[in-house]
């Protein structure tokens, strides 16, 4: 299962460094992509967040609200049945390397949700989230970390 933490599922709506291979990692996929209700949230915000940065219309951030929408109704993404106590002790056995890593609490928060998931591959543009879901044995294509 690949799992993607938010810049990379921002990649799939936005041209920005990073969109040619994350569409092409996401296009390889047979099955529907995990969406869990925090990363949804995350998601919107960050086109909200582009608005008030200027980098985005405000009818554009919603097309692409929309788009997500749309695609979660055809079946492209699912909400995940999540076991939050299982998430929550994968994330507190995780965040004791924060120490050394300096990981933030949210990218600590995807990668336990991806191992609670099953998730092989992780998809993630962030260098010290990266460290974390490698350590934590998550594959990590090299090309989409910056």
């Amino acid at each position: 299962m690949l799992y993607l933490d938010t810049s990379a599922l921002l990649k799939l709506y936005l041209k920005e460094r990073g969109s040619a291979e994350t569409q092409t990692v996401v296009a390889g996929q047979r099955h529907p992509l995990p969406v869990w209700e925090i990363q949804q949230m995350e998601f919107v915000n960050a086109l909200r967040l582009k608005v008030f940065w200027k980098d985005l219309s405000p009818a554009d951030a919603e097309r692409q609200i929309d788009l997500f929408k749309e695609r979660r109704r055809r079946g492209l993404y699912y909400h995940p049945e999540i076991d939050r106590l299982e998430l929550t002790e994968t994330f507190e056995r995780l965040s004791r390397d924060t120490v050394h890593h300096g990981g933030r609490t949210f990218d600590i928060l995807h990668v336990a949700c991806a191992l609670v998931l099953g998730a092989r591959q992780f998809l993630t543009f962030d260098t010290k989230q990266s460290l974390v879901a490698r350590q934590a044995g998550l594959e990590v294509p090299e090309l989409l970390v910056s």
